[in-house]
């Protein structure tokens, strides 16, 4: 028993000194810090025309409006440089900001940073005449020009924002101790979407599209993600397979090509287009198609995606058939920016040089073609 007593001893004086001095090496990594925590957003906007202020958008959680004037800063040699500046919104309760970092980048015609200013240091967005930050000579008009992102006298630019959160200043504090239990996010999408897409298992719908093609789904996931498929599901009959199992519902989906609704049905499985949309020029080729598919099943964030796609590929030559889309399906985003489109001085006229006043009267309709003319004679005066 005493021998045993010691032997415990020995072994607890251990790991009291072990614990001391763990304690002593924790204790000797002291700081004086400030620990910030980062809040990010970003905001794209076309820019036109004069001296300009964007609409009130949130980013890193704060509202902001973007300032833009034509002629900001002239250097030494005479050139003449465009400005941009951010501008804090201030609501009601809330006049403190955090520190801010922010960037302007100027994108090109797929959407990728051309050129891009940032700040240097934080900024500090408070009343009065500190409420705004940015650059006076954010770029040279004829860099502009010369950059290939101006076109049809607009340009686009990205405004990303940094804030600095909860600062925190620890005189003296022990610096954190590194975790011992990393978790990791959330897979469970990941194990769904294997199992009842990629692998099928327990369908009990059959989806007949057109007679040309058929695709097995889950009933209750259909139903979940359209009411229109829900309603559709209520209304049909269970079936009994003639060899024994589970009841089976079979529907049918006309006036949807195959390939537009399996794209939709992958997009209600896993939230996203399939793999073969990827890039721009495939997703803005099905774009219409899938947004009427969207638009029928009343998948409201599909149609937006869509709706978004379309949007960036407004020009002279997709205006006339985009903007029939946009009207067709009630786009309340869409139809705006191919009326903003529109609105630019010899737009119109380019379009109706492109497609013709007859092949635009049968795309819009006579009332629509009307309203825009006089709409594009008002502004030109």
């Amino acid at each position: 028993m005493a021998t045993t007593t010691a032997l415990l001893s020995a072994s607890v004086r251990r790991l009291a000194a072990s614990s001391f001095t763990a304690a002593r090496r924790l204790s000797s990594l002291t700081a004086s810090s400030i620990i910030p925590r980062e809040v990010t957003g970003s905001h794209k906007k076309i820019i036109k025309g004069w001296a300009w202020t964007s609409k009130t958008f949130e980013a890193a959680g704060y509202r902001w409006r973007i300032w833009y004037g034509p002629y900001g800063h002239v250097d030494s040699t005479g050139s003449q440089h465009i400005s941009l500046h951010l501008q804090v919104v201030h609501g009601a309760s809330k006049t403190h900001v955090d520190p801010v970092e922010f960037k302007f980048s100027l994108l090109d015609q797929s959407e990728n940073p051309k050129f891009t200013r940032a700040t240097t240091e934080l900024c500090c967005f408070n009343d009065g005449a500190k409420g705004r930050n940015g650059f006076e000579d954010f770029i040279k008009w004829q860099d502009l020009e010369e950059s290939g992102c101006l076109k049809d006298d607009r340009f686009s630019v990205r405004c990303d924002i940094t804030a600095m959160r909860n600062f925190s200043k620890n005189e003296g504090a022990a610096a954190p101790a590194p975790a011992h239990v990393v978790v990791p996010p959330s897979d469970l999408h990941e194990h769904l979407t294997d199992i009842l897409w990629n692998k099928k298992q327990g369908t009990d719908v059959t989806i007949d599209v057109g007679g040309e093609a058929t695709v097995d789904a889950h009933g209750w996931l259909l139903a979940a993600r359209s009411p229109v498929f829900q309603a559709e599901l209520l209304a049909s009959k269970k079936e009994k397979p003639a060899g024994g199992g589970a009841c089976h519902r079979r529907i049918e989906i006309q006036g949807v090509e195959p390939e537009v609704f399996k794209a939709v049905l992958h997009y209600m499985y896993t939230d996203a287009l399939p793999p073969e949309t990827t890039t721009e020029e495939q997703q803005a080729a099905m774009a219409p198609a899938l947004l009427a598919a969207a638009h029928r099943f009343k998948l409201d964030r599909l149609r937006l995606m869509c709706e978004e796609t379309l949007c960036k590929r407004i020009d002279v030559t997709t205006l006339a058939d985009t903007l029939a889309v946009a009207e067709r399906h009630g786009c309340r985003g869409l139809s705006p920016a191919c009326l903003e489109f529109i609105s630019c001085p010899g737009n119109l006229k380019a379009v109706v040089a492109t497609e013709g006043l007859e092949e635009l009267r049968a795309k819009w309709g006579p009332a629509l073609l009307t309203e825009l003319f006089v709409m594009n004679q008002l502004m030109a005066t």
